[in-house]
């Protein structure tokens, strides 16, 4: 073959597209990735499930496009490369597979860092952490303003403390404190009143009678009016347990 002169065409270069196949590659090895997980581990079965793997594999494609600019391959580089994009696929996938798993782990590590917050586990049903001193503690909203409560299985009525309802506006000069209590110090004194709204976490209540204590209070109370509202609740592994 002649060496083409000064004044002649070049010969036409063959085009090459080696970061193609390479981004094929990583396609096909992600999708064998799904469908051996989506075998072994037959988890999500849902429609929307179905299309959150879509949209991974989506974002994958999208992230990896790079590998499509790639003109001359490197052995070193590229296995390099072709290992790092797969070690991310694989944690992305193994995440989805086991989301599960990871936001109840999440979950429990948030109540137990944060004694008190509501942690919704699943639809209908929340957690709370059991406080250093061995109560429950949790915060809510009393007609939209925070109010920290102590679940008080033994006090039959929600009760506010003085402090709490003079934050929610409640006229204290205006109320009747005629309603008599029995309580480990003593009797004490409540007035009936009727809150709005009561929240906490997923739960919110709508017109409910509470009483206003007499005396100051610590913390708030949420007794068996609050609790008798629910489907049911209990006490495991240093957790209350909310259902409704």
């Amino acid at each position: 073959m002649s060496t083409p002169g000064p004044w002649d065409r070049p010969p036409p270069r063959r085009r090459q597209w080696p970061g193609l196949w390479l981004w094929l590659g990583f396609l096909a090895a992600v999708g064998l990735g799904v469908l051996a997980l989506s075998y072994f581990f037959p988890i999500h079965q849902t429609a929307m499930d179905n299309l959150s793997i879509v949209q991974t594999i989506g974002f994958l494609a999208l992230v990896s496009s790079g590998l499509l600019f790639v003109r001359k391959l490197k052995l070193k580089e590229t296995a390099r490369g072709a290992l790092m994009w797969l070690a991310v696929g694989a944690v992305l996938v193994l995440a989805f597979s086991f989301q599960d798993r990871i936001l109840d782990l999440w979950h429990r590590l948030r109540s137990a860092v944060i004694p008190g917050y509501p942690v919704q586990t699943q639809a209908g049903e929340m957690v709370i952490s059991e406080s250093p001193g061995g109560s429950y503690l949790v915060y809510g909203r009393v007609n939209g303003t925070p109010v920290a409560f102590l679940v008080d299985t033994g006090a039959s009525d929600i009760v506010l403390s003085p402090a709490d309802a003079r934050r929610i506006g409640v006229d204290m000069d205006s109320l009747k404190f005629d309603h008599v209590y029995e309580t480990a110090n003593g009797q004490g004194r409540g007035a009936p009143y009727r809150v709005a709204t009561l929240q906490v976490g997923g739960i919110v209540l709508h017109d409910v009678p509470v009483s206003i204590n007499q005396a100051p209070m610590q913390t708030s109370l949420l007794g068996v009016e609050f609790l008798k509202r629910l489907k049911s609740f209990g006490f495991g592994d240093h957790r209350l347990i909310l259902r409704w």
